[in-house]
């Protein structure tokens, strides 16, 4: 009996030794393994580009995961706008350092602002992040004062959000006897030579083909309607000949906004033979259906645009 109490007690001794032991151990060994990962300083990314970013995150044995991009308009696009963990910040070996990236100012497309008042247009600018820029104004025989006359930027061009833009004003009908050009656009040949005959006038008549006016009327002038004009002025009357044709197809145009949580801007444009125009511009809700009405001159197609961002073109 003594002797097996003895080999028990034996047993018991060594196995506790072996348990102090492999504690000790897995102790240093975990010890070891995380002193295997030394702190480093956490680099400054702002303003750097991805490349840049993987470059000195690689060096400092660090990792890089892209959280996001934003609207800056002042960081360059692709560039970083900030991190997380900040520059300076002592940190393991292997830390993910996660960065949010600057998309560039905010890209929207100017709005058609010829024909409304200096109020109108500037709400228009307003509901797109722009701003009404220098005002001037110009005599005119054909719109009312106050009334937009053209643009700088032109409608349809993409500028940056915050951007201004100039335009140029009706200052109504001039009061000191300046005199200035008719719009004869689309009207009779007969009848704007009469005119430029009865105020003692040098004209000419050029004949030419087009699409834009039926055959006898006025397709192009010089000088351009508005322009100031004296008796030694020589009027030039383009006019469309006998093979000449103008008709407007007519057409429904029909969009549906698509799906989703929140209302969209849409804008419609038409692009003609006449150029680019607005046919519609606002704000409608997921799934509602627009119908358009549209006139439009030879081959012609819709541009859409949501949110100022073109999504398509359909051809008419």
């Amino acid at each position: 009996m003594k002797n097996f109490f003895l080999f028990c007690l034996k047993v018991f001794v060594v196995l506790a030794i072996l348990a102090v032991a492999g504690y000790y151990s897995f102790n240093f060994f975990m010890s070891g393994f995380v002193r295997e990962k030394p702190e480093v300083l956490v680099p400054d990314l702002q303003g750097k580009t991805l490349v840049e970013c993987l470059d000195m995150l690689s060096q400092s044995k660090l990792a890089l995961v892209k959280e996001g991009a934003e609207f800056n308009q002042d960081v360059p696009e692709g560039t970083v706008i900030r991190q997380v963990p900040p520059a300076g910040m002592n940190v393991k070996e292997g830390k993910i350092v996660k960065i949010t990236v600057s998309q560039g100012g905010e890209i929207v497309y100017v709005p058609d602002l010829k024909g409304q008042t200096v109020r109108s247009a500037t709400i228009s600018l307003r509901a797109l992040g722009l701003i009404l820029g220098e005002l001037t104004k110009k005599y005119s025989i054909k719109y009312a004062e106050g009334i937009v006359l053209s643009q700088d930027p032109i409608a349809g061009s993409t500028i940056e959000k915050d951007s201004s833009i100039n335009v140029l004003v009706s200052n109504g009908v001039p009061q000191d006897g300046t005199i200035l050009m008719p719009d004869w656009f689309g009207k009779s040949a007969e009848e704007a030579k009469n005119w430029a005959k009865g105020e003692n006038y040098a004209v000419e008549v050029i004949s030419g083909n087009t699409s834009l006016v039926n055959p006898g009327e006025v397709f192009k002038q010089k000088p351009a309607f508005d322009e100031q004009i004296t008796k030694e002025t020589k009027i030039v009357f383009y006019v469309a000949d006998e093979k000449s044709s103008f008709k407007l197809d007519e057409k429904k145009f029909e969009y549906v906004v698509p799906g989703g949580k929140e209302s969209k801007r849409i804008r419609l444009v038409l692009s003609d033979e006449n150029g680019d125009r607005d046919i519609f511009n606002g704000i409608r809700v997921p799934k509602s259906k627009i119908v358009v009405p549209v006139k439009f001159n030879g081959k012609a197609k819709v541009k859409v645009f949501i949110n100022n961002v073109s999504i398509e073109e359909r051809d008419l």
